[in-house]
């Protein structure tokens, strides 16, 4: 009982600097049923600056392609503990409902599988301070790659992005270079490394400090041409990669520069499927 007095007890800022770091999933379906004073501050906006929606299994994917919701996960869970019916849980409202508790504070947001355009316009509309911005699972269809373009001019503020593929990948980089004047760091998901791609790095985010390219198919022109014009990488992550090997000389030269080049691997060999 002394406990739970103690706890209680908790100045409010202390309590809301605690509840930012507990994940979405404490804050809505743990806290707020332990005491008046947690369930108040977990409504601060300041609890809910990050925002990560967890990602679906292969076997989830049909449900919520129909709006309704996935098996055990914090969906279901959130529908069984307010009986919301779950033939008509609502993947864009369940985003909308938690978005809106950060009241524009929400500086990190990692979107989840398959949400709809309306979903992302409006964290763009809520949330225009985002630095962190995680669109890896959501981007999965050229439609959406290009949605995601138009609204980069409102995340001025954005500094890291994370995203699922590499084609066409000016149509994100050229937004940045024109509104995002502290944008440094980009993780690219199941990335093919060309000429193209390479071009748009290179000439949109010439300065880029963190460079997060993991497991990506290169063409090894086009990773010379990265290390020759980005100086101000710091972080360079191309480990498991395929199309160099982590030995090659030249490539180990033009990377002596970066604090942290990441290699180890990356094969010069590439599968062929008979």
């Amino acid at each position: 009982m002394e406990d739970q007095r103690m706890w209680e007890d908790l100045d409010t800022d202390c309590l809301v600097n605690i509840f930012g770091r507990v994940g979405m999933e404490s804050l809505l379906l743990d806290i707020l049923f332990v005491c008046k004073s947690w369930y108040k501050a977990s409504l601060i906006p300041s609890c809910w600056h990050c925002i990560d929606f967890p990602g679906l299994s292969v076997d989830q994917t049909f449900d919520l392609c129909h709006q309704s919701v996935g098996h055990n996960t914090i969906y279901q869970r959130f529908a069984s503990e307010f009986q919301i019916d779950k033939s008509r849980f609502s993947l864009t409202a369940f985003i909308k409902f938690v978005v809106n508790h950060s009241r524009g504070k929400a500086t990190s947001i990692s979107l989840p599988s398959y949400c709809t355009r309306e979903a992302v316009e409006f964290v763009a509309h809520v949330c225009p301070d985002l630095v962190f911005l995680d669109v890896s699972r959501y981007l999965l269809f050229t439609t959406s790659r290009k949605h995601i373009s138009d609204l980069m001019c409102k995340w001025e503020n954005l500094v890291e992005l994370w995203i699922s593929w590499s084609y066409n990948l000016e149509q994100i980089l050229s937004p940045i270079s024109i509104h995002c004047k502290n944008f440094c760091s980009l993780h690219v998901c199941n990335a093919s490394i060309r000429k193209d791609e390479a071009l748009a790095i290179i000439t949109f985010v010439p300065n880029i400090k963190y460079l997060i390219l993991r497991s990506a198919d290169f063409h090894r022109d086009s990773l010379v041409s990265i290390l020759r014009s980005c100086k101000s990488l710091v972080l360079l992550n191309v480990r498991d990669s395929v199309g160099f090997n982590e030995v090659d000389e030249e490539i180990l030269k033009l990377s002596s520069h970066i604090s942290k080049f990441l290699c180890e691997g990356s094969k010069e060999e590439r599968f062929i499927i008979p």
